[in-house]
């Protein structure tokens, strides 16, 4: 039977349906300009978009701090070009840890992916994280920077009045449920392209995340949102 190509916009939305398909299909015709510079585009027209709500949250973070008006005046300046900065350079590097941490993998389980193929997962593996940030750009418009912040899409919701300033909180608010979304696109695409089962990359990346959470609820006082 002949193979059809997905479109990169097909491939988006299978990655969201039918995961299994598109990932095969990303892995038989891996493509990394078009699809990162989409979400690029995306996440720096988001950021855009809340640019005035992001100046006024910072500016309040500034002073509750004891800033002077000069020291703010000069600190705003940055803000702007920063966020954008941040939007273009951010996930290219992000997607880069992420194909290293397979590619070692990869050669530890003898598997038959290569880079291309790895980094073109790690960037599909990014939707669940696009999707957040549409959802979020919603309510920081709607409710505003500060009302937003408090809507919780990590296992933090479960632990109530917990103090918001303990161990056990930062972590469960750092276990995001997109996350977790995301890290299971990840092992499964990188498991199609090394032609491997996906229960060994799953140990190996799941115990690597969860360092990660650890340690950075370990050294971050204030949770990731």
């Amino acid at each position: 039977m002949e193979k059809t190509k997905m479109s990169i916009a097909k491939r988006f939305g299978k990655v969201i349906i039918s995961p299994g398909k598109a990932f095969a299909d990303i892995v038989e015709n891996p493509r990394i300009l078009w699809p990162g510079l989409v979400i690029i585009v995306i996440n720096l027209a988001l950021t855009l978009l809340v640019m005035s709500e992001t100046k006024a949250f910072t500016e309040q973070l500034l002073l509750a701090r004891g800033m002077s008006q000069d020291q703010i005046a000069s600190a705003m300046k940055f803000v702007l070009p920063g966020e954008i900065a941040s939007s273009i350079f951010t996930f290219p590097l992000i997607w880069l840890v992420m194909a290293v941490i397979l590619a070692f993998y990869n050669q530890l389980s003898v598997g038959e992916a290569h880079f291309k193929q790895l980094y073109s997962v790690a960037v599909f593996a990014w939707i669940p994280s696009v999707i957040k940030a549409l959802i979020f750009t919603g309510l920081i418009k709607t409710m505003g920077y500060k009302a937003a912040l408090q809507v919780s899409t990590s296992l933090a919701i479960f632990l109530g009045n917990t103090d918001t300033s303990s161990f056990l909180y930062r972590l469960m608010k750092n276990i995001d449920l997109f996350n977790i979304w995301g890290l299971i696109l990840l092992i499964m695409g990188g498991s199609i392209a090394m032609k491997k089962k996906p229960k060994g990359l799953a140990l190996f990346m799941g115990a690597i995340w969860l360092v990660y959470v650890v340690v950075v609820s370990l050294l971050i006082k204030t949770p990731v949102v």
